[in-house]
């Protein structure tokens, strides 16, 4: 598990690239004339939910370190 607020926003960094390629390769898919494979797209879509659910997740984490060190109203340290 990250610990620090730079490992904590890598790590977000990774699950949001992971959406992307992977929302990009399936619009690839869908676009092509060829036969859709339902069952394939299905199971990238599901991918893609749980990567969504793995940076929200990292970003409660850094949520939780972040309002520890700075009062998310003002903007100043505690």
């Amino acid at each position: 598990m990250a610990t620090s607020i730079r490992d904590l926003f890598h790590d977000v960094g990774n699950w949001h690239n992971k959406i992307s390629v992977g929302a990009g390769v399936t619009k690839a898919e869908l676009s092509e004339e060829k036969k859709v494979d339902v069952k394939g797209l299905i199971k990238r879509l599901s991918e893609l939910e749980q990567f969504v659910m793995g940076a929200d997740k990292v970003l409660g984490q850094l949520k939780d370190v972040v309002y520890k060190a700075i009062d998310p109203d003002t903007g100043k340290p505690r």
